[in-house]
Formats: C-alpha cells, sequence, structure tokens
C-alpha cells in the first residue's frame, strides 16, 4: 500500500455550508451528540449511524462569527470526515418538513498544530478530539499550503491513540474504534441508539482500534496478531512507516487490548515481532462511561 495514499484519504474531508432554521433539531434527532451552538470555536463532533449501530456518517460541526463593526459574518460548517453514503441524499431524505439543507463548498479542511492570525481566508477551529491540542483549519487549498502552518503529523495520533484513517471506520460501529466521545448518553432517540445502549451496558465490544508496530516494511495489511499460539487480533492499514518499523491501525481483542511487547504477525513461514501502543484515547473514553 502507498503512503500517500493513506495521507491523502485523510486530507480530502469535504466541506458545507449549513442552511435552515431546523438544522440544530435535524442533527439531533438523527445523530449521537446533542447539537447545542458553540461561540468558542471547537468543533462539536457527531455520529449518524444506521439502525445496526454502524457508522454512516463521521461530521463536525463548527460556528464561526467574525464580528467586526462592519461585518456581522456568521457561517456553520458541516465537515464530512468519512461517509459511506451521500450524506447529501441521506439529509434530503431524512428531513421531511424540516428547513435544512447543506451547500457544497471549494474549502478543505486540515489539521494544524496552531492558529495564525497573518493567514487571511482561513477558518479555525479547535478539534475536539481528546488530549489532542490540534486545530483544524477550513480553506481554499491554495491559502493553506502557503500559510507556512505545520500540516497534521501522523505519529501524533499513533501515540495518542486516536484514529484519523477513513478506512477502518468502514463498517464499524463507534464502540469498536473508541469513538466514545461523540456519542451523548443522556439525549433521547437517534438512528442507532438501542445498538450504542446495549453495548455501554455491557461495557465492551469483543475487539477494538489501537494502533501495532512490527518489526517490518513488509505489507501486512489484514495479517492476523499472535500472541504465542492464540490470535488476539488483526492489522487492519498500513498507516506509517519510520526507521523500519511499520505501523498498523488494528483491532484487538478487548480482553488484550493494551500496551504490549512479544507478540507476532506471521505471514508465510515467517515471523515478525509485533507490540501494542498504549492507547491513551481508548483508556480517555473508557473512564467517561461511568
Amino acid at each position: 500500500m502507498n503512503i500517500n495514499s493513506i495521507h491523502e484519504r485523510f486530507y480530502k474531508k469535504k466541506v458545507y455550508y449549513i442552511k435552515g432554521k431546523d438544522y440544530i433539531k435535524f442533527f439531533n434527532n438523527i445523530t449521537t451528540n446533542k447539537i447545542v451552538e458553540r461561540e468558542d470555536n471547537v468543533l462539536l463532533r457527531t455520529l449518524w449511524l444506521n439502525n445496526k449501530g454502524r457508522i454512516v456518517h463521521d461530521l463536525s460541526i463548527g460556528w464561526y462569527r467574525n464580528d467586526s463593526a462592519n461585518d456581522n459574518d456568521k457561517r456553520i460548517f458541516l465537515i464530512d470526515n468519512f461517509s459511506v453514503e451521500s450524506i447529501e441524499e441521506n439529509i434530503n431524505k431524512y428531513k421531511m418538513s424540516l428547513n435544512i439543507k447543506i451547500e457544497k463548498t471549494e474549502l478543505e479542511a486540515r489539521i494544524v498544530d496552531k492558529i495564525s492570525t497573518k493567514v487571511s481566508g482561513i477558518y479555525f477551529f479547535k478539534t475536539s478530539i481528546p488530549l489532542m491540542e490540534k486545530y483544524i483549519a477550513i480553506g481554499n487549498k491554495k491559502n493553506i499550503e502557503q500559510s507556512g502552518l505545520n500540516i497534521f503529523d501522523r505519529k501524533d495520533f499513533i501515540n495518542n491513540g486516536s484514529i484519523y484513517n477513513k478506512m477502518i471506520q468502514n463498517n464499524k460501529t463507534p464502540m469498536e474504534l473508541n469513538l466514545w466521545y461523540p456519542i451523548d448518553f443522556k439525549k433521547g432517540c437517534y438512528l442507532g441508539q438501542e445498538i450504542v445502549a446495549r453495548v455501554r451496558y455491557k461495557g465492551q465490544v469483543k475487539r477494538n482500534f489501537s494502533y501495532v508496530a512490527v518489526k517490518s516494511t513488509k505489507s501486512m495489511d489484514d495479517q492476523k496478531i499472535y500472541k504465542g499460539i492464540d490470535e488476539i487480533g488483526k492489522l487492519i492499514n498500513l498507516e506509517l512507516i519510520e526507521d523500519g518499523i511499520s505501523y498498523y491501525s488494528a483491532l484487538i481483542n478487548h480482553n488484550e487490548n493494551y500496551e504490549q511487547k512479544g507478540l507476532l504477525v506471521i505471514v508465510g513461514k515467517k515471523e515478525y515481532s509485533a507490540n501494542i501502543i498504549k492507547n491513551n484515547f481508548k483508556e480517555y473514553n473508557e473512564k467517561g462511561l461511568g
């Protein structure tokens, strides 16, 4: 797998303007988080599930207001982090009589390390990703690339345990991906709520997301991970190669999903040593379930 293709998949987030007075009601009815307008320039992340509790759309909403003397510019952004279906079609399908629509833009959303007041034409938001001091810059591609800002360090996400790759989200539940924080457990009904509530009551899923380091640069997508003779997980996608080590997103048996070494990935007759990286993100999310 070409590591650059992973980079591009992450960058290509679609950005929309949200229009219509009923958008808060709509997203509250459909998605997992409580939608309340924010004024602190922090993105609100929410998940649109299907009736089986699997992620259909991973969305972020941001409110931007420029209150200068001659300008009252309020924009509501919808960032499509990941979708398996058309967000435009699904909004039209489910909105019924509610006044809501989205307008596609030519803007891009990219993760950067800081805010710059020297850059014009870029809207900055703090991400809502726990434990990550990062920002989302929304603007046209040329402005962002010429801004001089440091854009997206994959290793930061791997060390923290935060998911960023769209590919692994396909056909997964939030619980498998440690995405508890975009879920408000006190709000009313939404699509997939029964599945989410059932898993929360049980307290765990069979397997959930983590990062695994393998001592090899050989492609090993979809290979099994062993602890002794026992299979405890599966590599999903190659995320980064650095100093002869390949970093993979993986799904690991819940009771084995902690920092540990001495694991094996077997390809043909050859064995490669592997270890699970400490997942701060998983621990943070699970502490918030009480």
